[in-house]
């Protein structure tokens, strides 16, 4: 796809698109709502807070002006930002104002012929069909500015160094980082969740105790490199994992990671979407690995030199050992 029609979609189709899923329906049923909209309920669903239509217009307007704006102006900018920069504010931009659209959508749809705000109900559902929508729009935004150009890395074009193996020798080389932020924002989602366990619905709930179990996976890793290539182990229990195989590598690096370069801390990016991925538990060394199909992945670890020699060692051998055969089967 020629960047021109990247640049188009970002700054010009997303934002047509998600004001006219928000604009369509309010416009279409503005005259069968009332002066005042429910735009707060409760646990239960029900209705426990308006505004006037028209002060709900100009607060979802304003919130879209601020998300998609972001989208456009990153679609319009011809300066070259950090690689993880972009995505990260055009899935936030495009995720806002999806989220605002969907709002005031659903409350004109939904509303529409009520005689009084107090009687209006949220369904669940209607949430989680807002979230996911949000995102997968929000995904969208962050894959087209993934492809824009960026500032190339410090030392993404260096000849990589290696560790001397001799021939039939196996190195392993295996560390562990532990970090105290996930486990606090881990217990207070947990706590939170068990205050509203007589309150809210059992999906809130389990959602509460997912994310708790999520984030807790952060405060521990294991790195792992050895011939095969290499793997992340996330908490105590080793699960969930990412491993990268040696055959997809290109070269290694030891680098210093700042996380403001890959969107935040935790795991950030996605190398399928994104095609750039981090785990960031610290800012300072850490290892990049560049996969041969332009792929990023990069994670915070101790004394990253020892496993970037090595991973470039074996990839060393691996490319010697897929040439011979090939130079020998040339001269027959």
């Amino acid at each position: 796809m020629k960047e021109w029609i990247r640049r188009t979609a970002l700054g010009a189709g997303v934002p047509f698109v998600v004001v006219a899923v928000g604009l369509g329906p309010f416009l279409a049923y503005r005259s069968d709502l009332g002066d005042r909209v429910a735009t707060h309920y409760g646990i239960s669903g029900r209705a426990d807070g308006s505004m006037t239509v028209d002060q709900l217009l100009m607060v979802i307007l304003a919130m879209m002006a601020i998300g998609l704006g972001a989208c456009v102006v990153i679609a319009v900018s011809r300066r070259k930002m950090q690689p993880m920069s972009a995505p990260s504010v055009a899935f936030v931009g495009a995720f806002i104002g999806a989220l605002s659209a969907g709002i005031l959508a659903t409350t004109a749809i939904g509303q529409r012929g009520l005689e009084r705000w107090q009687d209006a109900t949220l369904d669940p559902w209607t949430v989680v069909v807002w979230l996911v929508g949000s995102v997968t729009v929000g995904s969208f935004a962050a894959w087209i500015a993934a492809s824009l150009p960026f500032h190339r890395d410090v030392g993404a074009d260096t000849e990589p160094p290696t560790m001397d193996l001799a021939a039939g020798e196996r190195a392993f080389w295996s560390s562990a980082l532990s970090a105290k932020w996930p486990l606090s924002a881990s217990l207070a989602v947990l706590m939170l969740t068990l205050v509203l366990t007589q309150l809210a619905a059992p999906w809130i709930v389990m959602c509460g105790l997912l994310t708790a179990l999520v984030v807790a996976a952060f405060s521990r890793i294991r790195v792992t490199v050895d011939h095969s290539g290499l793997r992340v182990r996330y908490g105590f229990f080793g699960w969930p994992h990412t491993s990268i195989p040696i055959r997809r590598i290109a070269t290694a690096h030891a680098i210093e990671v700042r996380p403001a370069d890959w969107g935040g801390w935790g795991y950030r990016g996605s190398l399928t979407l994104l095609k750039r991925a981090a785990v960031v538990l610290r800012a300072g060394p850490g290892i990049r690995v560049d996969l041969h199909d332009g792929r990023v992945f990069a994670v915070t670890i101790d004394n990253p030199e020892s496993p970037a020699l090595l991973l470039n060692a074996e990839v060393s051998r691996l490319t010697a050992s897929e040439t011979l055969p090939a130079q020998m089967e040339e001269h027959r």
